[in-house]
C-alpha cells in the first residue's frame, strides 16, 4: 500500500491524488531534530502565518516554550505529537498507523481513539494497546487454521476467552486460579516447567520435614524450651507429674542464670561532709 514493496504478480494503480499518511515506530525519521516545531512547520508548509502555525501546534499539545525548543531536546511523547500534527495537516485519505500509542499517556491515547473514530478515510491500525483497541475495534475476525471467522463478542470477551484458553487467572480466584495468575496484559505465558518443578521440590521438602517432626512445625524456640539432661546423671523416663524440685527438673534454669551477665555491685554512697563552722561561731546557738 505504501509502495515500498513491489508485487510479484499484477499491478497496483493508485489514484493520482491519493494521499497516504504513515506513523511508524521510527517516526523520528520524519522530523528534522535540529529544528524547532515552528521552524519545521514553516519549512514543510511555507506561506502559512506564524500565528496560525502556533495555534495548530497548540491543538496537539505543542504549546508555549515547546514550540521554540529544538525537537532533539523533546521527549518521545512530545515528538510523536509533532508527527500527529503533521499527519492532521496533510489530511490523508488513508492512514497507516503502526503502534501509535508508544510514548503516549492515557489522555493522549483517549484523544487518539476519538480521532480514529471520527476519521472518515481508510485506516490500517496495528496496536497491542488494549485501551486503544477497546475504543476503536468494532468487529473481531480470527485468522486461524487457514480460515477467517468472525468473533461474536467485544474485545473484553475475546480477552477473557484467551485467558481461559491459556489457563490464566484474572485475579478473581476462580477455578483456574490454581493454574497461574495473569501478570498484566502483556503476560500471556504459562509458568515454565522449571518453576513448577522447583515449587514441587520445595513442597516435598517442607512436607518431609513436617513428617519427621511428628506432624508438628518446628521453630527456633524448640531448642531452648526442650529439657537438657544434666551432666553426670542418667536420662530418666518422663513422668506424668512435673518435677517441682528447685535444683533440677525439666525446667531447671540454673545453667541459664549462670550464663547471664552479672549486674555490677552498687557503689557505696559517699559520706556527706560536715559543714565548716568558723571558731567564733561554734559556741553560738
Amino acid at each position: 500500500m505504501s509502495g515500498e514493496l513491489q508485487p510479484t504478480l499484477g499491478d497496483i494503480r493508485p489514484h493520482g491524488h491519493l494521499k497516504i499518511g504513515r506513523f511508524t515506530q521510527h517516526f523520528v525519521d520524519v522530523l528534522d531534530l535540529e529544528k524547532t516545531p515552528l521552524e519545521f512547520f514553516d519549512t514543510v508548509y511555507p506561506g502559512t502565518p506564524r500565528e496560525d502555525q502556533r495555534k495548530y501546534l497548540g491543538r496537539f499539545g505543542i504549546s508555549g516554550k515547546m514550540q521554540v525548543q529544538k525537537m532533539a531536546e523533546l521527549s518521545d511523547g512530545q515528538k510523536s505529537r509533532v508527527v500527529f500534527a503533521k499527519l492532521g495537516r496533510d489530511a490523508p485519505h488513508i492512514l497507516l498507523l503502526d503502534e501509535p500509542t508508544n510514548h503516549l499517556d492515557m489522555e493522549s491515547i483517549d484523544a487518539l481513539a476519538k480521532a480514529v473514530n471520527e476519521f472518515e478515510g481508510g485506516m490500517v491500525l496495528v496496536s497491542h494497546d488494549m485501551r486503544l483497541i477497546s475504543q476503536v475495534a468494532k468487529e473481531i475476525w480470527i485468522c486461524d487454521h487457514k480460515t477467517i471467522t468472525k468473533y461474536r463478542g467485544d474485545i473484553q470477551n475475546f480477552k477473557m476467552d484467551m485467558r481461559a484458553q491459556m489457563d490464566l487467572d484474572d485475579g478473581s480466584g476462580g477455578k483456574s486460579a490454581a493454574k497461574g495468575k495473569l501478570r498484566g496484559d502483556a503476560s500471556v505465558m504459562k509458568k515454565s516447567e522449571e518453576e513448577l518443578e522447583k515449587k514441587k521440590r520445595e513442597n516435598a521438602k517442607s512436607k518431609s520435614s513436617s513428617m519427621s517432626n511428628g506432624g508438628k512445625k518446628s521453630s527456633a524456640f524448640d531448642s531452648l524450651l526442650s529439657p537438657k539432661p544434666r551432666e553426670g546423671s542418667d536420662i530418666a523416663a518422663p513422668s506424668s507429674k512435673p518435677d517441682t524440685d528447685k535444683t533440677g527438673g525439666a525446667w531447671d534454669v540454673t545453667e541459664i542464670k549462670e550464663t547471664l551477665p552479672k549486674a555490677e555491685p552498687t557503689p557505696e554512697p559517699i559520706p556527706e561532709r560536715k559543714k565548716y563552722i568558723p571558731p567564733h561561731l561554734r559556741n553560738k546557738k
